[in-house]
């Protein structure tokens, strides 16, 4: 369950980085808030009555208010999601300050002029939050490519051979390889059209730049570049490597 950014204002956070994705955010309320669609799945989410105009839940933890609910009002691009739509506190003695009570307040005054009560659509996620769930999913789909990146140069180092990772319209190669004293890495990338994708894929191998890398027009280390193939090849620091088998979960230490 994401929280909007007029949520996390109103909790007095900010966007965290693009790697920690939103429903992760370290607060309370947040926290509690994940556990909202399987209490509506088990029946026993709570409604905000006072606000009928779209369906929204009560989230409540410590001294801590929210509401929110599945949203199906979105960009094509965006998928249907549970939002956090509003954060505050509770405040039992005066209603006007009272998270729910403000809220309320809040959406009657949206309504003023309308046919209905009540209106609640400036609490749906904004441009903003769909921007901030576009950018999260690239940024998800980088450390996911890179892991894949580094994964493969670990086995390779550890089976002495190139290693192959594929999907439907890419693939990956790697091959290390050590002599004279040296070590040797080549990369293939075949479907990666973007250079951005290959930069990405590049930037994978930790304590080395651009730079380093060059890339073979011919074969290099028993890689020879196919059609739509690229090939770049580059000498692999011990420490880059070691970073890299130290951080990997295949135990090739």
């Amino acid at each position: 369950m994401r929280p909007t950014k007029r949520c996390l204002d109103d909790l007095g956070l900010r966007f965290p980085p693009l790697d920690v994705p939103l429903p992760e955010a370290a607060h309370d309320l947040i926290v509690k808030a994940q556990r909202l669609p399987d209490e509506f799945a088990s029946g026993g989410a709570e409604r905000v009555l006072a606000i009928d105009d779209r369906v929204w839940f009560k989230v409540k933890v410590g001294e801590y208010r929210g509401a929110g609910g599945q949203v199906v009002e979105v960009p094509d691009d965006v998928p249907t999601l549970w939002w956090l739509m509003a954060g505050g506190l509770r405040r039992a003695d005066t209603k006007e300050q009272d998270f729910y009570g403000a809220l309320e307040a809040e959406c009657r005054r949206a309504a003023k002029g309308a046919s209905a009560t009540v209106d609640s659509r400036h609490l749906l996620p904004q441009d903003i939050d769909h921007r901030r769930w576009r950018a999260e999913q690239t940024a998800l789909g980088v450390v996911a490519l890179q892991r894949v990146v580094r994964e493969l140069i670990c086995r390779s180092a550890h089976a002495s051979g190139p290693v192959e990772a594929t999907s439907q319209a890419q693939g990956l190669i790697a091959w290390f390889k050590s002599q004279d004293g040296e070590t040797y890495l080549a990369i293939g990338a075949e479907g990666f059209l973007d250079p951005r994708e290959v930069a990405v894929v590049l930037s994978a191998v930790p304590e080395m730049t651009a730079e380093d890398w060059r890339i073979e027009p011919g074969e290099v280390l028993g890689i020879t570049p196919g059609v739509g193939q690229l090939v770049y090849s580059a000498m692999l620091p011990p420490e880059s490597l070691a970073a890299m088998l130290d951080d990997s979960s295949g135990g090739y230490l």
